[in-house]
């Protein structure tokens, strides 16, 4: 090949490559499409296509930021990362959201941290004005000091189904042991014990971190003798001693229980917030308990098939919420006909 067709072929070259990157090489330029703008592949080991922010300043950078504005379709996400899922994003039953990570066989989102407080952290600002401050947080793999967590909330913390820790089974290989923990209709504390009476009298003394997060009102206290029948009874209780009498001297266990001074007004029944469905298309009916969802067809917010009852939708007035989320499109305002249309219906002269 001649020297001057290697030139013409390079400057080629240079005209197609440099207009096609032209939109990425411009600060502040933008390429707007109603399809696929871009596809990067590699069949390296390597990324097929790196983003580094190398600014060191005081203001905001990102090396990658994905804005997405269709609320109204399921799946729908700033920025999606797919590793082999077998179904399209608007077939997964999620929501929308700013970053969606799927799946076939592995972990959907994998966050890390090598000396950062959490490998993941999830805000909600409740708020559509800016600048908004966090009123809720959780974060998973979460460091605060020396103390480590697999989950930390700064808020509540709810579930549909039960609490559990977990331990291995101390002779059997195929088994584990499960415990769930002990609920209420209250925000409990406890301490309990065993001690006994001399001279027909003990006074245990309330442990200090007890009297710290326990409310005076709503102490009660049990004793049961413990070795031999014995008139028992608690004569006086509160935040700094309990004191019982016995018929004759003898050994006793204990339970005291309180509630706790911060949640002293918990109602265990309230206004149905956590089982309102977060759209017209909401799928998470058959990811509840049989009895949860027993009980949401028989209230009428979910059909039996599992999809959600949009009159119901429309009589509790939550199609009015979803409207203003984006995720529901509004009816259009009901308009009668014209007074054209009126006197040709009604066959009148004009």
């Amino acid at each position: 090949m001649s020297r001057n067709r290697i030139v013409v072929l390079a400057f080629a070259l240079i005209v197609i490559f440099g207009a096609a990157a032209a939109p990425a090489q411009t600060c502040g330029g933008s390429l707007s499409c109603t399809s696929l703008a871009y596809t990067f592949s590699s069949s390296g080991s390597s990324e097929a296509l790196l983003v580094n922010n190398t600014f060191n300043g005081t203001g905001v950078s990102f090396g990658l930021a994905g804005l997405e504005s269709n609320s109204t379709t399921a799946g729908s996400a700033g920025v999606l990362g797919e590793d082999g899922g077998p179904c399209a994003s608007n077939n997964t039953g999620v929501p929308s959201a700013g970053v969606m990570g799927e799946s076939a066989g592995n972990t959907g989102v994998v966050g890390y941290t090598d000396y950062g407080a959490a490998g993941v952290a999830g805000y909600n600002m409740e708020s559509t004005y800016c600048p908004a401050t966090a009123q809720v947080a959780g974060y998973l793999g979460y460091k605060n000091g020396t103390n480590y967590y697999g989950v930390y909330s700064v808020g509540n913390t709810g579930a549909t189904g039960t609490k559990n820790f977990i331990e291995p089974h101390p002779t059997d290989a195929t088994k584990e042991i499960r415990y769930v923990s002990l609920e209420g209709p209250e925000a409990g504390t406890y301490f309990r014990g065993t001690a006994r009476t001399v001279k027909g009298f003990a006074t245990i003394e309330v442990p200090e971190s007890f009297r710290m997060v326990t409310a005076e009102e709503g102490l009660t206290a049990v004793v049961t003798a413990t070795g031999q029948l014995a008139q028992i009874a608690v004569i006086s209780k509160s935040l700094d001693k309990i004191v019982i009498q016995s018929s004759h001297d003898v050994a006793f266990d204990y339970v005291v229980n309180g509630v706790r001074r911060a949640f002293q007004n918990w109602e265990a029944v309230s206004s149905n917030e956590d089982f309102i469905p977060d759209g017209p298309n909401d799928k998470r009916f058959f990811a509840y308990p049989v009895e949860s969802q027993r009980r949401l067809v028989a209230t009428g917010i979910y059909l039996a098939d599992g999809t959600v009852n949009l009159d119901k939708a429309r009589e509790m007035g939550w199609d009015s919420l979803w409207i203003k989320q984006g995720k529901l499109a509004a009816k259009p305002a009901a308009t009668g006909p014209s007074a054209e249309g009126f006197l040709r219906f009604a066959s009148l002269p004009r």
